[in-house]
């Protein structure tokens, strides 16, 4: 008779804990639900209101940086790197025209860098350009080559022109520049594609009519794609010889395509007037990565 009594006592325990269990979940998902659905409104509201944290507006347009509760709480100074130096690159454009060939639907969900779009083979800002040149000047032939090699914001810039005369005397100039450059497509600034890049570095003369002779050099250079297969550059460059300032200047006119143009154009060198011996039309070809 005990025996069956304690067994009775015992099942009523357990389904009683079993029942008080089952009260106890299904509350906590109540409530987890009820916050859930607090959050949500609570979101709306803001977002109907119009205030976001995460918005964040530039001369680039308006857009969307990722906010700093989204990141390891990692005190002052991590919030402050990511917003000095992670944020940007993770630069939500919300304008749909800033997109060349994409959609409003396309930008609504990516991500842009703060960095202009850039289509691989664009003239402007190149991962990788090469120009080949031949200049005709006054009893003078100039073979003129160019690479620039970079990414986004930094690039090197190299140009090495020798100058032959009739009697096969030369004279190479040599530059060499760390640049700054910023460019791509910006429908929503301008039309087409365009680049600005600053550089400093130096300029090396050498060759038969010239001793070796290195001085500072800085330049700076614009280039303007209102189409893709048409393209305008103008690069001045500053340096001196043996003591002389030079105003290098160079503009030219490009046709093409993606990959290759081909560019004509016009190259003045003065000191206190123009060098006329170093000065004239050119043709060439560029090839851009």
């Amino acid at each position: 008779m005990s025996l069956n009594l304690n067994r009775f006592w015992t099942s009523t325990l357990a389904v009683s804990l079993a029942c008080s269990a089952m009260g106890g979940l299904k509350e906590r998902e109540e409530n987890i639900k009820k916050r859930s659905e607090a959050k949500k409104q609570a979101e709306d509201e803001k977002r109907a209101s119009g205030g976001n944290d995460d918005i964040a507006h530039s001369n680039f347009g308006s857009g969307t940086y990722p906010s700093s509760s989204s990141s390891s709480s990692g005190g002052f100074m991590s919030d402050f790197w990511g917003w000095l130096v992670l944020a940007p690159f993770a630069y939500q454009h919300d304008d749909p025209a800033a997109n060349m060939n994409g959609s409003e639907a396309g930008w609504a969900d990516g991500k842009r860098s703060i960095f202009p779009r850039h289509e691989r083979g664009q003239a402007t800002v190149p991962n990788v350009r090469f120009d080949y040149n031949f200049q005709w000047a006054d009893g003078v032939d100039a073979h003129d080559g160019r690479i620039e090699a970079g990414y986004n914001f930094f690039a090197f810039h190299g140009r090495l022109t020798r100058y032959t005369d009739t009697a096969d005397f030369t004279l190479n100039v040599h530059q060499y520049y760390g640049m700054l450059r910023y460019g791509g497509a910006r429908p929503d600034f301008i039309p087409g594609t365009f680049e600005v890049n600053i550089g400093a570095g130096i300029a090396h003369h050498s060759g038969d009519i010239a001793e070796n002779d290195s001085s500072g050099a800085f330049t700076f250079g614009i280039k303007y794609n209102p189409w893709q297969w048409v393209g305008m550059e103008f690069r001045p460059a500053y340096y001196r010889w043996e003591e002389i300032m030079i105003r290098d200047y160079d503009f030219s006119l490009s046709l093409g395509a993606r990959y290759l143009q081909v560019r004509t154009g016009y190259r003045w060198l003065w000191d206190q007037g123009i060098v006329e011996v170093q000065s004239g039309p050119y043709a060439g070809l560029s090839l851009s990565f």
